[in-house]
Formats: C-alpha cells, structure tokens, sequence
C-alpha cells in the first residue's frame, strides 16, 4: 500500500510540473522562463523586449512588447509612444505598428525602440488606448493580438 501511495504522489507531482512547464510565458518582469525587460538608449530611445518559453507563442509575445512600451509611457507620463523595430528604421524616422518578433535560441522574442512623446507626432501610438485596448488580453491566460 505505501508504495502505490509513493507511485500515486510521484505521478500527481510528474503531472502538476508538466501542466505548468507546458504553459506559456505570461506578463511578468523578466525571470526564468521569460518576461519583459526595459532598457536605456540609445540617444533618446529606450528599447522594450519581452520573450517566452518554447511554449509562447509569437504573437503573445508581440503583444506584451507593444503592451510594456505602453506601461512605460504611462509611468513617464507620456500620452503617446513611437515604436521602430531596427535602430535604422529610428535613424530614418521610420515607425513600426508592432515590435519585431523572431526567436532566440527557439524561443519567441519581441523588442521594439521606442521614443516616448506628449504630442501626437506621425506614427505614434496612444498609450491609453493601447493600455485599455490589450488590458484583457495580458491578463488572460491566453492572450492574441486584436
């Protein structure tokens, strides 16, 4: 009996460990596993990144990156944000609609340039609109791109 009842527990732990590592990366700070991440420059641009596990999925991933460029414009009080998904395309003033997507190492990744603004300058985003337009989205467990 107490080894059936070790076999039951060791399975039950087998099958919680593998319910959660098949889950993809949600919005978090970055961690094992993935998360955004915020950095400085260059110039006047700051770059926003967020990547997954092998079980993200792309667009989630774009999603969360455009979602953090807007949370970080928020919190520098900016109305409005630029994205540009190469520093060429920024030198050329050349926006974007959403961050790139690619993969490293297998994993799904975003990033984006962004430049952060209180005018309504050509290509901008508004950062309560996009906050309110993906709020759901980041919360859910199984966030896509509207």
């Amino acid at each position: 009996m107490k080894v059936s009842t070790r076999l039951g527990r060791a399975a039950l732990a087998v099958g919680l460990l593998l319910a959660l590592g098949g889950c993809g990366t949600p919005y978090k700070g970055i961690g094992l596993g993935g998360g955004y991440q915020d950095s400085i420059g260059p110039g006047h641009l700051e770059r926003v990144d967020f990547s997954g596990n092998g079980y993200s999925d792309p667009g989630k991933m774009k999603v969360f990156a455009l979602y953090r460029a807007a949370e970080t414009a928020q919190a520098r009080k900016k109305e409005f944000f630029v994205m540009y998904d190469s520093l060429l395309s920024a030198a050329r003033n050349q926006p974007a609609e959403m961050p790139r997507v690619g993969t490293i190492g297998g994993f799904p990744w975003a990033f984006a340039f962004v430049r952060f603004s209180n005018q309504n300058v050509p290509g901008a985003n508004n950062t309560a609109e996009i906050l309110k337009l993906y709020a759901d989205a980041v919360k859910s467990p199984v966030p896509t791109q509207k």
